[in-house]
Protein backbone atom coordinates (compact mmCIF):
# COMPACT_ATOMS: atom_id res chain seq x y z
CA UNK A 1 0.00 0.00 0.00
CA UNK A 2 2.72 2.37 0.80
CA UNK A 3 4.16 1.65 -3.07
CA UNK A 4 0.94 2.31 -4.43
CA UNK A 5 0.72 5.70 -2.55
CA UNK A 6 3.73 6.31 -3.48
CA UNK A 7 3.10 5.85 -7.10
CA UNK A 8 0.03 8.19 -6.97
CA UNK A 9 1.14 11.01 -5.35
CA UNK A 10 4.40 10.91 -7.62
CA UNK A 11 2.70 10.43 -10.50
CA UNK A 12 0.19 13.71 -9.71
CA UNK A 13 3.20 16.06 -8.70
CA UNK A 14 5.04 14.98 -11.97
CA UNK A 15 3.49 17.81 -14.25
CA UNK A 16 2.36 20.49 -11.55
CA UNK A 17 5.87 22.33 -12.03
CA UNK A 18 6.00 22.17 -15.50
CA UNK A 19 2.64 23.53 -16.83
CA UNK A 20 1.79 25.43 -13.97
CA UNK A 21 4.61 28.60 -14.85
CA UNK A 22 2.88 29.31 -17.98
CA UNK A 23 0.02 31.07 -17.19
CA UNK A 24 1.39 33.47 -15.15
CA UNK A 25 4.54 34.00 -17.19
CA UNK A 26 3.57 37.58 -18.09
CA UNK A 27 3.16 38.36 -14.22
CA UNK A 28 6.58 36.84 -13.42
CA UNK A 29 8.48 39.05 -16.29
CA UNK A 30 7.28 41.78 -14.31
CA UNK A 31 9.55 40.82 -11.67
CA UNK A 32 12.07 39.17 -13.30
CA UNK A 33 13.48 40.55 -16.57
CA UNK A 34 12.96 37.14 -18.75
CA UNK A 35 13.65 37.97 -22.08
CA UNK A 36 12.30 36.57 -24.98
CA UNK A 37 15.80 34.20 -24.66
CA UNK A 38 15.32 33.03 -21.55
CA UNK A 39 11.90 32.49 -21.60
CA UNK A 40 12.29 29.77 -24.48
CA UNK A 41 14.91 28.25 -22.00
CA UNK A 42 12.52 28.20 -20.07
CA UNK A 43 10.29 26.08 -22.44
CA UNK A 44 13.11 23.81 -23.03
CA UNK A 45 14.05 22.97 -19.34
CA UNK A 46 11.16 20.35 -18.77
CA UNK A 47 12.45 18.36 -22.10
CA UNK A 48 16.14 18.78 -21.01
CA UNK A 49 16.16 17.99 -17.82
CA UNK A 50 13.64 14.97 -18.40
CA UNK A 51 16.91 13.86 -21.07
CA UNK A 52 19.48 14.65 -18.56
CA UNK A 53 17.61 12.48 -16.13
CA UNK A 54 16.73 9.70 -18.65
CA UNK A 55 20.31 9.06 -20.01
CA UNK A 56 21.98 8.97 -16.46
CA UNK A 57 19.02 7.18 -14.08
CA UNK A 58 18.97 4.15 -16.27
CA UNK A 59 22.76 3.50 -15.17
CA UNK A 60 22.56 4.29 -11.57
CA UNK A 61 19.75 1.99 -11.63
CA UNK A 62 22.21 -0.82 -11.39
CA UNK A 63 23.57 0.68 -8.28
CA UNK A 64 20.90 2.33 -6.37
CA UNK A 65 17.71 1.16 -5.70
CA UNK A 66 14.69 2.36 -7.24
CA UNK A 67 12.93 3.87 -4.17
CA UNK A 68 16.03 5.74 -3.14
CA UNK A 69 15.92 7.43 -6.68
CA UNK A 70 12.29 8.37 -6.20
CA UNK A 71 12.93 9.64 -2.84
CA UNK A 72 15.73 11.71 -4.01
CA UNK A 73 13.57 12.92 -7.21
CA UNK A 74 10.68 13.86 -5.15
CA UNK A 75 13.12 16.06 -2.70
CA UNK A 76 14.95 18.30 -5.75
CA UNK A 77 11.44 18.83 -7.21
CA UNK A 78 9.76 20.26 -3.70
CA UNK A 79 13.36 22.00 -3.03
CA UNK A 80 13.90 23.45 -6.29
CA UNK A 81 9.92 24.79 -6.85
CA UNK A 82 10.22 26.43 -3.76
CA UNK A 83 13.59 28.16 -4.37
CA UNK A 84 12.01 29.22 -7.75
CA UNK A 85 9.45 30.91 -6.55
CA UNK A 86 11.94 32.92 -4.32
CA UNK A 87 14.20 34.10 -6.70
CA UNK A 88 14.65 37.77 -7.83
CA UNK A 89 16.80 37.63 -11.23
CA UNK A 90 16.59 35.21 -14.35
CA UNK A 91 19.75 33.02 -13.35
CA UNK A 92 18.45 31.72 -9.94
CA UNK A 93 14.97 31.36 -11.61
CA UNK A 94 16.24 29.19 -14.18
CA UNK A 95 18.59 27.58 -12.66
CA UNK A 96 16.53 26.12 -9.91
CA UNK A 97 13.79 25.84 -12.80
CA UNK A 98 16.14 23.26 -14.21
CA UNK A 99 16.43 21.72 -10.77
CA UNK A 100 13.04 20.86 -10.80
CA UNK A 101 12.73 19.15 -14.03
CA UNK A 102 15.81 17.10 -13.07
CA UNK A 103 14.00 16.27 -9.85
CA UNK A 104 10.84 15.55 -12.14
CA UNK A 105 12.64 13.27 -14.85
CA UNK A 106 14.27 11.10 -12.62
CA UNK A 107 10.56 10.18 -11.28
CA UNK A 108 9.71 9.98 -15.19
CA UNK A 109 12.34 7.35 -15.56
CA UNK A 110 11.83 5.21 -12.20
CA UNK A 111 8.12 5.00 -11.88
CA UNK A 112 7.27 2.37 -15.55
CA UNK A 113 9.98 -0.04 -13.83
CA UNK A 114 8.33 0.50 -10.39
CA UNK A 115 5.20 -0.06 -11.29
CA UNK A 116 6.46 -3.54 -13.15
CA UNK A 117 8.85 -4.45 -9.79
CA UNK A 118 5.77 -4.11 -7.00
CA UNK A 119 2.80 -4.58 -9.50
CA UNK A 120 3.64 -7.25 -12.17
CA UNK A 121 0.28 -8.95 -12.61
CA UNK A 122 -1.48 -5.08 -12.85
CA UNK A 123 0.67 -3.49 -15.35
CA UNK A 124 -1.98 -2.18 -17.47
CA UNK A 125 -4.42 -0.51 -14.91
CA UNK A 126 -1.71 1.02 -12.66
CA UNK A 127 -0.05 2.22 -15.69
CA UNK A 128 -3.45 3.78 -16.83
CA UNK A 129 -4.01 5.02 -13.15
CA UNK A 130 -0.59 7.09 -13.40
CA UNK A 131 -0.87 8.38 -17.07
CA UNK A 132 -4.21 9.78 -15.84
CA UNK A 133 -2.28 11.39 -12.92
CA UNK A 134 -0.18 12.92 -14.73
CA UNK A 135 -3.16 14.39 -17.22
CA UNK A 136 -4.89 15.78 -14.26
CA UNK A 137 -1.71 17.64 -12.68
CA UNK A 138 -1.14 18.78 -16.02
CA UNK A 139 -4.69 20.22 -16.41
CA UNK A 140 -5.13 21.09 -12.77
CA UNK A 141 -1.77 23.52 -12.49
CA UNK A 142 -2.82 25.78 -15.21
CA UNK A 143 -6.18 26.20 -13.97
CA UNK A 144 -5.48 27.33 -10.66
CA UNK A 145 -2.35 28.68 -11.82
CA UNK A 146 -4.27 32.11 -12.40
CA UNK A 147 -6.81 32.25 -9.48
CA UNK A 148 -3.98 31.41 -7.07
CA UNK A 149 -1.78 34.29 -8.55
CA UNK A 150 -4.92 36.60 -8.44
CA UNK A 151 -4.85 36.06 -4.44
CA UNK A 152 -1.29 35.15 -3.20
CA UNK A 153 0.90 36.72 -6.00
CA UNK A 154 2.70 34.66 -8.68
CA UNK A 155 5.45 33.57 -6.06
CA UNK A 156 2.86 31.81 -4.35
CA UNK A 157 1.60 30.53 -7.37
CA UNK A 158 4.62 29.03 -8.77
CA UNK A 159 5.82 27.71 -5.40
CA UNK A 160 2.60 25.96 -4.00
CA UNK A 161 3.78 22.97 -6.25
CA UNK A 162 6.14 21.77 -3.50
CA UNK A 163 3.59 20.38 -1.59
CA UNK A 164 2.66 17.83 -3.54
CA UNK A 165 6.25 16.89 -4.32
CA UNK A 166 6.62 16.51 -0.13
CA UNK A 167 3.58 14.47 -0.18
CA UNK A 168 5.20 11.77 -2.19
CA UNK A 169 8.58 12.50 -0.91
CA UNK A 170 7.28 10.48 2.14
CA UNK A 171 6.14 7.00 1.15
CA UNK A 172 9.29 6.88 -0.89
CA UNK A 173 11.36 7.73 1.71
CA UNK A 174 9.65 4.75 4.05
CA UNK A 175 10.35 2.15 1.29
CA UNK A 176 13.96 3.26 0.73
CA UNK A 177 14.71 2.83 4.51
CA UNK A 178 12.72 -0.72 4.45
CA UNK A 179 14.36 -1.97 1.49
CA UNK A 180 17.74 -0.97 3.02
CA UNK A 181 16.51 -3.00 6.29
CA UNK A 182 15.70 -5.68 4.07
CA UNK A 183 18.65 -6.02 1.76
CA UNK A 184 16.42 -6.81 -1.20
CA UNK A 185 16.81 -4.17 -3.43
CA UNK A 186 16.12 -6.03 -6.54
CA UNK A 187 13.56 -7.71 -5.02
CA UNK A 188 9.63 -7.67 -6.48
CA UNK A 189 7.12 -7.14 -3.74
CA UNK A 190 6.56 -10.89 -3.87
CA UNK A 191 10.19 -11.33 -2.70
CA UNK A 192 10.83 -12.80 -6.22
CA UNK A 193 14.72 -11.51 -7.39
CA UNK A 194 14.01 -10.11 -11.19
CA UNK A 195 14.90 -12.79 -13.23
CA UNK A 196 17.25 -10.32 -15.55
CA UNK A 197 21.05 -9.78 -14.37
CA UNK A 198 22.53 -8.66 -17.75
CA UNK A 199 22.97 -4.98 -18.80
CA UNK A 200 20.37 -4.86 -21.49
CA UNK A 201 21.20 -2.34 -24.07
CA UNK A 202 17.82 -0.88 -25.57
CA UNK A 203 19.61 1.08 -28.80
CA UNK A 204 20.71 -1.90 -30.48
CA UNK A 205 16.98 -3.05 -30.60
CA UNK A 206 14.49 -1.29 -33.21
CA UNK A 207 12.27 -1.51 -29.86
CA UNK A 208 14.51 0.86 -28.26
CA UNK A 209 14.79 3.34 -31.34
CA UNK A 210 10.94 3.48 -32.00
CA UNK A 211 10.73 4.51 -28.48
CA UNK A 212 12.67 7.20 -28.60
CA UNK A 213 10.60 8.83 -32.01
CA UNK A 214 7.92 8.08 -29.88
CA UNK A 215 8.80 10.46 -27.19
CA UNK A 216 10.86 12.86 -29.84
CA UNK A 217 7.40 13.52 -31.65
CA UNK A 218 5.25 13.59 -28.55
CA UNK A 219 7.34 15.62 -26.23
CA UNK A 220 8.14 18.26 -29.25
CA UNK A 221 4.14 18.82 -29.65
CA UNK A 222 2.99 18.48 -26.40
CA UNK A 223 5.77 21.28 -24.51
CA UNK A 224 5.16 23.08 -27.39
CA UNK A 225 1.51 23.73 -26.68
CA UNK A 226 2.49 23.56 -23.02
CA UNK A 227 4.40 26.24 -23.05
CA UNK A 228 3.10 28.65 -26.16
CA UNK A 229 -0.83 27.18 -26.68
CA UNK A 230 -2.21 30.77 -24.02
CA UNK A 231 0.41 32.99 -25.74
CA UNK A 232 -1.24 31.77 -29.64
CA UNK A 233 -4.48 31.99 -28.08
CA UNK A 234 -3.88 35.83 -26.88
CA UNK A 235 -2.57 36.31 -30.36
CA UNK A 236 -6.38 36.21 -31.45
CA UNK A 237 -7.73 37.86 -28.81
CA UNK A 238 -8.67 35.99 -26.00
CA UNK A 239 -8.19 36.92 -22.28
CA UNK A 240 -5.30 35.63 -20.26
CA UNK A 241 -8.43 34.30 -18.46
CA UNK A 242 -9.83 32.53 -21.41
CA UNK A 243 -6.06 31.15 -22.29
CA UNK A 244 -5.39 29.54 -19.17
CA UNK A 245 -8.88 27.80 -19.48
CA UNK A 246 -8.14 26.26 -22.78
CA UNK A 247 -4.69 25.34 -21.61
CA UNK A 248 -5.82 23.96 -18.47
CA UNK A 249 -9.12 22.13 -20.96
CA UNK A 250 -6.08 20.95 -23.47
CA UNK A 251 -4.52 18.89 -20.37
CA UNK A 252 -7.71 17.50 -19.27
CA UNK A 253 -8.26 16.00 -22.10
CA UNK A 254 -5.03 13.86 -22.09
CA UNK A 255 -6.81 12.19 -19.03
CA UNK A 256 -9.38 10.14 -20.93
CA UNK A 257 -6.91 9.03 -22.82
CA UNK A 258 -4.13 8.45 -20.65
CA UNK A 259 -7.19 5.74 -18.97
CA UNK A 260 -8.06 3.78 -21.92
CA UNK A 261 -4.64 3.89 -24.10
CA UNK A 262 -3.34 1.18 -21.48
CA UNK A 263 -5.94 -1.10 -21.60
CA UNK A 264 -6.27 -1.05 -25.24
CA UNK A 265 -2.35 -1.69 -25.71
CA UNK A 266 -2.86 -4.77 -23.70
CA UNK A 267 -5.57 -6.12 -25.94
CA UNK A 268 -4.44 -5.21 -29.18
CA UNK A 269 -1.57 -7.20 -31.36
CA UNK A 270 -0.62 -4.27 -32.59
CA UNK A 271 -0.73 -0.61 -31.46
CA UNK A 272 -0.02 1.16 -35.23
CA UNK A 273 -3.50 2.28 -36.01
CA UNK A 274 -3.68 3.60 -32.41
CA UNK A 275 -0.63 5.46 -33.28
CA UNK A 276 -1.29 6.84 -36.40
CA UNK A 277 -4.70 7.77 -35.25
CA UNK A 278 -3.38 9.97 -32.69
CA UNK A 279 -0.86 11.63 -35.74
CA UNK A 280 -3.73 12.10 -37.92
CA UNK A 281 -5.34 13.95 -34.79
CA UNK A 282 -1.92 16.06 -34.31
CA UNK A 283 -2.43 17.43 -37.77
CA UNK A 284 -5.81 18.10 -38.34
CA UNK A 285 -6.16 19.81 -35.29
CA UNK A 286 -3.44 22.47 -36.01
CA UNK A 287 -4.80 22.77 -39.68
CA UNK A 288 -8.06 23.78 -38.12
CA UNK A 289 -6.74 26.04 -35.27
CA UNK A 290 -4.64 28.25 -37.72
CA UNK A 291 -7.36 28.43 -40.39
CA UNK A 292 -10.23 29.35 -38.57
CA UNK A 293 -8.89 30.30 -35.11
CA UNK A 294 -12.22 32.72 -34.40
CA UNK A 295 -14.27 31.19 -36.02
CA UNK A 296 -18.04 30.48 -34.61
CA UNK A 297 -19.58 27.48 -34.70
CA UNK A 298 -23.53 28.85 -32.93
CA UNK A 299 -22.81 29.99 -29.82
CA UNK A 300 -19.44 28.04 -29.94
CA UNK A 301 -16.06 29.23 -30.59
CA UNK A 302 -14.40 26.94 -32.88
CA UNK A 303 -11.25 27.16 -31.32
CA UNK A 304 -12.59 24.73 -28.70
CA UNK A 305 -12.96 22.20 -31.04
CA UNK A 306 -9.36 22.36 -32.41
CA UNK A 307 -8.21 22.11 -29.04
CA UNK A 308 -10.39 18.95 -28.90
CA UNK A 309 -8.85 17.58 -32.23
CA UNK A 310 -5.25 17.87 -30.96
CA UNK A 311 -5.75 17.73 -27.24
CA UNK A 312 -6.80 14.01 -27.96
CA UNK A 313 -3.61 13.26 -29.98
CA UNK A 314 -2.28 13.28 -26.60
CA UNK A 315 -2.86 9.39 -26.90
CA UNK A 316 0.70 8.90 -28.17
CA UNK A 317 2.02 9.84 -24.59
CA UNK A 318 0.59 7.08 -22.68
CA UNK A 319 1.10 4.48 -25.77
CA UNK A 320 4.80 5.59 -24.64
CA UNK A 321 4.85 5.11 -21.23
CA UNK A 322 2.88 1.31 -21.86
CA UNK A 323 4.82 0.22 -24.32
CA UNK A 324 8.08 0.94 -21.94
CA UNK A 325 6.25 -2.05 -19.81
CA UNK A 326 4.37 -3.60 -22.83
CA UNK A 327 7.23 -4.44 -25.18
CA UNK A 328 9.52 -5.63 -22.29
CA UNK A 329 9.82 -8.94 -19.69
CA UNK A 330 12.08 -7.62 -16.86
CA UNK A 331 11.88 -4.56 -14.41
CA UNK A 332 15.58 -4.14 -15.62
CA UNK A 333 14.47 -4.22 -19.35
CA UNK A 334 11.83 -1.71 -18.24
CA UNK A 335 14.38 0.34 -16.39
CA UNK A 336 16.66 0.40 -19.02
CA UNK A 337 14.17 1.35 -22.20
CA UNK A 338 12.54 3.94 -19.96
CA UNK A 339 15.98 5.26 -19.33
CA UNK A 340 17.13 5.37 -23.19
CA UNK A 341 14.11 6.48 -24.73
CA UNK A 342 12.84 9.08 -22.75
CA UNK A 343 16.53 10.21 -22.34
CA UNK A 344 17.72 10.22 -25.92
CA UNK A 345 13.88 10.93 -26.72
CA UNK A 346 13.73 14.10 -24.80
CA UNK A 347 17.10 15.08 -25.48
CA UNK A 348 16.38 15.20 -29.33
CA UNK A 349 12.62 17.11 -28.34
CA UNK A 350 13.89 19.34 -25.90
CA UNK A 351 14.45 22.11 -28.22
CA UNK A 352 10.90 21.84 -29.52
CA UNK A 353 9.14 24.50 -27.75
CA UNK A 354 12.40 26.56 -28.35
CA UNK A 355 12.18 26.31 -32.34
CA UNK A 356 8.77 26.93 -31.65
CA UNK A 357 9.10 30.06 -30.59
CA UNK A 358 12.10 30.87 -32.33
CA UNK A 359 10.39 30.44 -35.80
CA UNK A 360 7.13 33.10 -34.70
CA UNK A 361 10.24 35.31 -33.63
CA UNK A 362 11.97 34.54 -37.18
CA UNK A 363 8.45 34.90 -39.28
CA UNK A 364 6.20 36.57 -37.62
CA UNK A 365 3.46 34.09 -38.09
CA UNK A 366 2.60 31.04 -36.65
CA UNK A 367 2.36 29.05 -39.59
CA UNK A 368 5.74 28.57 -39.45
CA UNK A 369 5.69 27.52 -35.83
CA UNK A 370 3.52 24.69 -36.76
CA UNK A 371 5.22 23.67 -39.42
CA UNK A 372 7.76 22.31 -37.13
CA UNK A 373 5.29 20.46 -35.34
CA UNK A 374 3.94 19.16 -38.63
CA UNK A 375 7.82 17.89 -39.39
CA UNK A 376 8.03 16.22 -35.68
CA UNK A 377 4.93 14.16 -36.69
CA UNK A 378 6.86 12.24 -38.75
CA UNK A 379 9.61 11.21 -36.35
CA UNK A 380 6.70 9.86 -34.15
CA UNK A 381 4.84 7.89 -36.93
CA UNK A 382 8.13 6.17 -37.35
CA UNK A 383 8.06 5.75 -33.47
CA UNK A 384 4.61 3.96 -34.32
CA UNK A 385 5.57 1.74 -36.81
CA UNK A 386 8.53 0.49 -35.15
CA UNK A 387 6.95 -0.06 -32.09
CA UNK A 388 4.11 -1.42 -33.72
CA UNK A 389 4.82 -5.07 -33.32
CA UNK A 390 4.25 -7.13 -30.14
CA UNK A 391 8.06 -8.15 -29.27
CA UNK A 392 10.09 -7.65 -26.35
CA UNK A 393 13.37 -5.69 -26.05
CA UNK A 394 15.40 -8.59 -23.82
CA UNK A 395 14.87 -11.21 -26.69
CA UNK A 396 16.52 -9.39 -29.39
CA UNK A 397 20.00 -10.25 -28.62
CA UNK A 398 19.03 -14.00 -29.20
CA UNK A 399 18.58 -14.22 -33.26
CA UNK A 400 16.52 -17.29 -32.87
CA UNK A 401 14.43 -16.39 -30.38
CA UNK A 402 13.48 -13.19 -32.87
CA UNK A 403 12.54 -15.39 -35.50
CA UNK A 404 10.47 -17.91 -33.61
CA UNK A 405 8.09 -15.11 -33.02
Amino acid sequence: MIALAGIVLSAFSLRLAVSGVSPVLDRVREDIALDPTSTGLLAMFPTLGFALTGLLTAAVMRRVSLEALLTVACALAAFGSVARAASTSTGPFLGFSLLIMIGLGIGNVTLPPIIKKYFREHIAPLTAIYSMLLGLSTAAAPFFAVPLADAAGWRFSVGSWAVFSLAAFIPWLLMWVSVRREGARAASSSGVPDPAEAPVKPWRSPIGWGLVLLFVGTSSNTFSMFTWLPRVIGGYGFTEHQAGLMLAYYAILGIPVSLVVPLLVRRLSRTTGLGLTAVALYALGYLGLLLWPTAQWGPLDAVWVWITIFGLAQASFPLALTLINARTRTTAGAGALSGFGQGVGYLAGCVGPLIFGVLFTWGGSWWTSFGYLWLMLIALTAGVLLTGRRRFLEDRPSPARVEQE
